[in-house]
Parts: structure tokens; C-alpha cells; sequence
């Protein structure tokens, strides 16, 4: 019994030992290799000093038992432009992780670049190191930095915004009064959280078909090319007038561009796409506006509202919604002489709208225009329009209605005409306007409607 008693420590020993799970058992074995989620960390273009959102590496243990992770580090240490963080420590340098088998952990990547004399984007690159029982293993970090011109609370003067470097958008940037704000072509123009570009003097933004401007979201993933809401986005102010866009892309907004400067100068919006918009695409009130060869899709609310009265030209211009994640609820096309929830009502409005089209793949907006009032009659003529209600009106003029526009592929934002497209030649010729959204010459005896004049296959 005496030497039972004195091996029951022992036994009880063993059995501690033979009851480790196998997964914590740490092996020494060098072919026990780890696997990552990817063999390069990707950040698309980055800010200079603005810092990018946070990635993350997931790291995976595939063997059964476990392993010691004797060196997590980056390569270019404690001067790297980027960051880790791993278990909750940021360090460049983390050691002795243990990985049970068949487990894994995240590493949180994120990339801080300096500026530099750059004005194109450059390579920013490092690696993170890994050994595991002396077997070296890496995932690459690649992030392109782009130095840029910052705007931060700004109330401007008469200023030229250059096209070298990309403009960025922090917080809200106005154009005061008697002041003119002049973009370049080809100028990009980035659009922070609930930043806004005000004008209150006058917006000189015109590009050309090969040299276009672009205001879009700030963030630069490619989940995030047709995000709404990323940015406020362009709004005219009272003492607005004389405001040109040309050839200019707005996108990602809350709104893309809101009119509100009555009995001032108009503004032209010509050759322009503007998509994406949370709200509306374009929205005026009691205000001249002359849209030309423009394009609008895919927004929450109007595509084009003028509201509350004023002076509307829309020639050539293609207005629509296809697989449109936003739940809109109104239609795509209004005027009206009151702007909805106010006392203004009853409003001098003129419009005039010719050789456009007004359509959407809704089962819902079965009308997609509302024009309040119609009489006395607006010029509305040689359109392509998605209505009900107004069809013993409009059922005239050369006007097509409730016909599939059929563009090429609007499921990919591409509104250009199809071969049988019944809004091919239906345009009548307008001698003030040659050419189309891409700067292509339309045809002077049957132009296509829309803003996009049709190929000939």
C-alpha cells in the first residue's frame, strides 16, 4: 500500500500530460508553417498625412498542435510609413505569440505617408515578417501615396484650384461673395465626411471631353466608386450668379448640386454626369438653371428637381435609374411652381424641355415626371418619357413614351443608345448644340435624344 500511496503523485502526473489537448502542444517541427489570408496587404491611393482606413491580415495555423510565433515585425521597423497592431498592441515588432492549432488572429494594418515633391502618386512599400521555429515567411504592403492640396474651413476669395495635385475636400470650403472660384480642367476633387463646397460669388468649373473634372468621394476602395452620401457636395447660395459647369462629374454626394440664388444669373450645367447622389442629383429653387448634354442616374430622390418656381432649360439630357440600391420614393423629373412643406406656392415657372429622356426600370414610379403646372404649356418636345398620367398631354410633340430606352448596359451606368433604341433619331436639331456628353459630333439631320449621340455599329 506504502508504495502505491507513493506513485499516485506520479500517475496523477502522467495523466495531467496525456489530457493536453493537442492543439497546445507546441510543435518545433519547421515545416509547420503559417497560411495568411492573402500574400499582399493592397491600399489604394492614400492621402498624404491623412492616414488610411485600417486593413487587416488574417493569420491561420493550420496544423493540429500549436506554434510559437517567435517574430512578428515589419520589415522597415520603427521607420516604416506603416502600422500594425496585433492582440490590441500597436508595436512594429511584436514577439513569442503563441497559435493554438487550428486557430488564427487578425493583424491590423494601417499606412501614414509624408509628403513628398511628388505631384503623380508614388509606390509605398514594406513587408511583415514572420518566423515560426526558424522558417521566415512574408506578406507584402503596397499602398500608393498621393500628395494634395488640403482644404479645411476655408471662406475664399478670387482663387484658381490647379489641376498638379488632387483637391481635398476636409470640412466646408465658400466662395464668398464677388469672388470666383475658377477649377482647371482636369482638376480632381476629392470630398470628405460631411464636407461642402459653397458658393456664394461664382463657380468656374469647366473641363473638356478629354480633360473632364471630377468631384467624388474621398475614399478611394473600390467599394466605395458609387457609395453615396460620402460628401455634402456643391450648393449655390443666394448671392450666387454666372455659375458654369462644364464637363464635370459629381458623385458620391449627399446632393450632387443645389440651386437657391433667385433673380440671379443662371447656371449652366453642360457635358456633365452626376451620379450616386443620396438625395437629389440637382435640385433648384426659384432659380435659373440651363442643363446641355448631361447625364444623371442612380440618385435617392430627384434626379432633377426645380422647385418652387423659375426658369428651366433641359436639352439633351438623359435622366434615369436602373438598379438603384437607394429606395426612391419621388419622381425622377420635377417642376413645380411651390416647394413642398412651405408657403411659397404659385410661382412664375417657365420650362422647356427637348431631346431628352426620363426613364427608370422601377416597378414602383410607373411616373417618372411631374410638371406642375402644365399649363400654360411648356415647350416639352422630341423626349423619351416614363408617364402615365401625362400621356394625353404629352402624347404629341414627337414625344415617345413608355418605351424601354434600351442603352447598352445600364445595369454597368452605361446610358449610352443601343442599335434599336427608339430614342435613336428621335432629336430634333438644335443649332446651338453640335456635339454630345463625350464632345461627339451629332447629327445635323436626325441626332439621337439624350446625352449621348449613338455610334454607328
Amino acid at each position: 500500500m506504502k508504495y502505491l500511496l507513493a506513485i499516485l503523485p506520479l500517475l496523477f502526473l502522467l495523466s495531467l500530460i496525456s489530457c493536453e489537448p493537442k492543439d497546445e502542444i507546441i510543435t518545433t517541427d519547421p515545416n509547420a508553417v503559417l497560411e495568411f489570408s492573402g500574400d499582399t496587404v493592397l491600399f489604394d491611393t492614400v492621402f498624404v498625412s491623412r492616414g488610411s482606413i485600417t486593413k487587416r491580415l488574417k493569420v491561420y495555423n493550420r496544423n493540429k498542435k500549436a506554434v510559437k510565433i517567435s517574430e512578428i515585425a515589419l520589415a522597415g521597423a520603427g521607420a516604416s510609413a506603416y502600422q500594425l497592431t496585433v492582440n490590441g498592441v500597436q508595436s512594429p515588432l511584436v514577439n513569442n505569440l503563441e497559435l493554438r492549432g487550428g486557430d488564427s488572429i487578425y493583424v491590423l494594418v494601417k499606412v501614414n505617408i509624408n509628403p513628398s515633391d511628388a505631384n503623380l502618386p508614388f509606390l509605398v512599400a514594406d513587408s511583415i515578417l514572420f518566423r515560426t521555429n526558424g522558417k521566415a515567411q512574408n506578406v507584402k504592403l503596397v499602398a500608393y501615396g498621393q500628395n494634395a492640396y488640403f482644404h479645411r474651413k476655408e471662406i475664399t476669395g478670387t482663387t484658381t484650384w490647379s489641376n498638379d495635385k488632387p483637391h481635398v475636400l476636409l470640412d466646408t470650403v465658400l466662395v464668398q461673395e464677388g469672388a470666383t472660384l475658377t477649377i482647371d480642367k482636369g482638376t480632381k476633387v476629392y470630398g470628405s465626411n460631411k464636407s461642402v463646397l459653397l458658393i456664394n460669388g461664382q463657380l468656374l468649373a469647366e473641363g473638356t471631353p478629354e480633360e473632364r473634372i471630377v468631384f467624388g468621394g474621398y475614399r478611394r476602395e473600390a467599394e466605395y466608386l458609387t457609395a453615396p452620401g460620402q460628401w455634402e457636395g456643391i450648393r449655390i447660395l443666394t448671392k450666387s450668379a454666372n455659375n458654369s459647369l462644364k464637363y464635370t462629374d459629381i458623385k458620391n454626394t449627399l446632393y450632387g448640386l443645389r440651386i437657391g440664388n433667385p433673380g440671379k444669373a443662371g447656371t449652366l450645367v453642360e457635358g456633365c454626369a452626376i451620379q450616386y447622389a443620396f438625395l437629389d442629383g440637382i435640385v433648384a429653387f426659384t432659380s435659373d438653371v440651363k442643363i446641355i448634354n448631361t447625364l444623371i442616374h442612380n440618385c435617392g430622390q430627384y434626379g432633377f428637381g426645380g422647385l418652387g418656381g423659375g426658369n428651366y432649360e433641359v436639352l439633351y439630357s438623359t435622366i434615369v435609374s436602373y438598379s438603384n440600391p437607394l429606395l426612391r420614393e419621388t419622381p425622377l423629373f420635377v417642376v413645380a411652381d411651390f416647394i413642398p412643406g412651405t408657403e411659397i406656392k404659385n410661382q412664375p415657372t417657365s420650362l422647356k424641355l427637348v431631346n431628352s429622356i426620363i426613364y427608370s426600370d422601377s416597378y414602383n414610379a410607373v411616373d417618372e415626371v411631374l410638371i406642375t403646372p402644365l399649363a400654360p404649356g411648356p415647350d416639352i418636345s422630341n423626349n423619351l418619357l416614363r408617364t402615365e398620367v401625362y400621356k394625353p398631354h404629352l402624347d404629341n410633340n414627337s414625344n415617345v413614351l413608355n418605351k424601354e430606352p434600351k442603352f447598352k448596359a445600364p445595369a454597368k451606368a452605361n446610358f449610352e443608345l443601343d442599335t434599336l433604341s427608339p430614342a435613336s433619331s428621335a432629336a430634333k436639331f438644335l443649332p446651338a448644340i453640335l456635339t454630345d456628353l463625350k464632345g461627339k459630333t451629332r447629327s445635323i439631320t436626325s441626332p439621337d435624344a439624350g446625352a449621348f449621340e449613338r455610334l454607328i455599329d
